[in-house]
């Protein structure tokens, strides 16, 4: 169980890496004159590739954790609002990895997931704070 805690924080330091990473890259983008250097757009897909391994990460222990240490049980409204926020946290993490994936090198991101990325940095914050309220 310890093992999964550790995978599970693991996969929480990813995702936040991943999520910050690109947002770094994007207000460099932004900030460019001209057209962005190819060497920072090229971190697009390493940040997007990131950010989904620590989402999944997150999903696969987290559920893990629950079915072992919970039995799968309803837990509170705050548990199942957490698994909202989280599911919106991988919609857009499947989301910008099938994007960034799709596009053209040097083009930018949807104007959809320009507005959806902290978004969901905002559903992280409530995620990890109904965490600390359902399981603190």
């Amino acid at each position: 169980m310890t093992f999964v805690k550790i995978l599970h924080f693991f996969g929480l330091m990813l995702g936040a890496a991943g999520g910050l990473g690109g947002m770094m890259v994007a207000i460099q983008a932004k900030r460019a004159e001209g057209a962005p250097a190819p060497a920072l757009l090229a971190l697009r897909p390493r940040f997007s590739t990131i950010t989904l391994a620590g989402v999944l990460l997150l999903w696969l222990t987290g559920l893990w954790l629950w079915l072992v240490g919970y039995d799968g049980a309803f837990l509170s409204g705050a548990f199942i609002a957490k698994l909202v926020a989280a599911a919106f946290i991988l919609a857009v993490a499947v989301a910008g990895f099938l994007a960034i994936r799709r596009a053209k090198p040097g083009s930018p991101p949807p104007a959809l997931l320009q507005k959806l990325g902290p978004l969901a940095g905002l559903a992280s914050y409530l995620a990890v704070a109904l965490a600390v309220y359902v399981f603190g």
